[in-house]
């Protein structure tokens, strides 16, 4: 257990490294940034202690700094994926222990062709198509943005609905129904794609759980099908399905900053494609930081869950 645990750290160690060197060279095609006077290893140390004191630069757009801009847009992305992360949750599980129950018969087969196609799905022109149809149709979901701007909402936490939770305003309900109809259509459109991701590792991880051994004594046994599924296949396979989860997770906060483009919705990958299109390398390097800080959270807490909720991952405690 603890060799596992140095492990992970030295690995996390590298990854931050290699993440500094990327986002230090996007600096250095500004020959604007200070890091210029500076030699070599120098510069590079100097940028890292700026790091390590939450100074991520100035943008050159508006002249503010970037570390505030981030906090702004970062907890948007956040939201959305989280909603997309629920919603595949509470329709991929289901799904996928159905494909794998009745993995002979011809549902389950559809289930898990379905989930086999998860990565095919052009999201990015799933959206404009979806975006198109709905806005022709005068849906209330085809609403871009976050919300609508007749609203002004002061940013206490920086998510929208906590904020307009404790707003004072009268119009609470109005902002909420408002920002609902936003989230909408971005997070079914990101939620297709995760939703089968889902169903083919919970179909994998329940299949082969259902091959085991033990399952066959429960049933020679006796047991009902509800027993067998509450006292093994449920225990075996959720706890197991936690690292999917988490790389499901990044893979929806990949496609959302895409998304977030076609429907103005104004969170990290917004704010990082206008970057780009200003050369503000500045807004770059500190995205690049931001986001890759983010992915290595998500990583090392989902170790420590696996850890303690997976049986698997408890064996090395006993080991002499």
């Amino acid at each position: 257990m603890l060799l596992a645990f140095i492990r992970k750290l030295f690995l996390t160690v590298i990854t931050l490294i290699l993440l500094t060197l990327i986002s230090y060279n996007i600096l250095l095609r500004d020959s604007l940034n200070h890091f210029m006077d500076l030699q070599g290893i120098e510069a590079y140390f100097s940028y890292i202690r700026g790091l390590l004191q939450g100074d991520f630069g100035i943008s050159y757009t508006n002249g503010e700094p970037i570390a505030d801009q981030i906090l702004n847009v970062f907890p948007a992305t956040v939201s959305l994926c989280l909603a997309v992360l629920i919603l595949s949750l509470i329709l991929g599980l289901p799904l996928g222990f159905i494909s794998a129950t009745f993995r002979d018969n011809l549902l389950g087969k559809t289930l898990a062709i379905l989930g086999s196609l998860s990565l095919a799905i052009p999201v990015f022109w799933l959206a404009i198509v979806v975006l198109y149809y709905a806005s022709n149709n005068q849906w209330a979901i085809s609403a871009v943005g976050e919300l609508h701007p007749i609203y002004e909402i002061p940013s206490l936490t920086g998510f929208r609905l906590l904020d307009i939770f404790l707003a004072d305003s009268p119009h609470k309900l109005k902002m909420m129904q408002s920002m609902l109809h936003h989230l909408t259509l971005p997070t079914l459109i990101l939620a297709v794609l995760a939703t089968l991701e889902v169903i083919r590792f919970t179909h994998q991880r329940a299949e082969y759980v259902m091959k085991q051994n033990y399952i066959r004594v429960a049933q020679t046994r006796g047991w009902t099908p509800y027993k067998v599924w509450m006292q093994h296949i449920l225990p075996n396979t959720l706890p197991a399905l936690i690292p999917m989860i988490a790389h499901n997770l990044t893979l929806i906060f990949a496609f959302s900053m895409l998304v977030e483009n076609i429907f103005s919705w104004g969170g990290i990958g917004l704010w990082l494609i206008n970057a780009l299109s200003v050369q503000d390398y500045n807004a770059i390097s500190a995205g690049v930081v931001a986001i890759g800080l983010f992915i290595l959270s998500i990583d090392v807490l989902v170790s420590i869950l696996t850890t303690l909720l997976d049986p698997y991952q408890k064996k090395d405690w006993y080991v002499k």
